[in-house]
């Protein structure tokens, strides 16, 4: 069978947060990065404004899955915020003292694994950019760092998405969650993680079940 160009990036953070419903003072953390999410940080590899038209093509051109290899836990950070800048509602100025309390979900200890595929030549240039990016890098928000290099290189060992996400190596063992772009004639649900534009997001379609590693195995540094 005709194997596939992948690129494999290993998202491992003491926190992520890939932010899905996030609105006004709740900020939240869906369980797996969201493409929207992906496509950002690899915008801030190459360089691309949040504004930049060329996230919505990169967007376009690349098919996603994730697995997760270790879940995390949920944390919720609570803060408050207090300015005599702050807007309210109608958009004017708040009366003085006027503070916002402010919900931010993340991720602990997650790790997953993010597969990518497309035509060689834009994973070759994603690879490039992630190997030695414009701007820094971060698992959703800029308060998370990764804890390794994120870019794993480029494999032409796997026919699909789904071949490769059974067989790559893991740190972890036991059952994972794994989602990934649904194809015609899938049963999907749909997750609100398309950005069209500035913080104009439409639905996708993804397919989630369940795969089992018997053993943890090495995952190159």
């Amino acid at each position: 069978m005709t194997s596939i160009p992948i690129l494999v990036l290993r998202l491992d953070g003491v926190l992520q947060s890939w932010g899905e419903h996030s609105k006004w003072n709740y900020r939240d953390s869906a369980a797996m990065p969201t493409k929207s999410g992906i496509v950002g940080l690899l915008g801030c590899a190459l360089g691309f404004s949040r504004e930049d038209k060329r996230l919505a093509e990169l967007q376009r051109n690349i098919r996603m899955a994730v697995r997760a290899d270790r879940p995390g836990t949920m944390m919720v950070d609570y803060q408050t915020i207090r300015s005599k800048r702050l807007l309210n509602a109608e958009g004017k100025i708040r009366a003085n003292g006027d503070t916002i309390l402010s919900f931010r979900t993340y991720l602990q200890d997650a790790y997953f694994t993010v597969l990518l595929t497309g035509k060689v030549e834009i994973l070759e240039y994603l690879s490039e950019a992630l190997n030695k990016p414009k701007w820094p890098i971060y698992l959703g928000r800029k308060s998370c760092v990764p804890s390794r290099p994120v870019c794993d290189g480029i494999t032409t060992t796997y026919s699909s998405l789904k071949e490769a996400l059974r067989e790559l190596s893991s740190p972890e063992s036991g059952k994972m969650l794994v989602e990934m772009d649904a194809s015609a004639g899938d049963t999907v649900i749909e997750r609100r993680d398309v950005n069209d534009g500035y913080r104009i997001f439409r639905s996708r379609s993804v397919t989630r079940t369940f795969i089992t590693k018997e053993s943890a195995q090495d995952v190159p540094e």
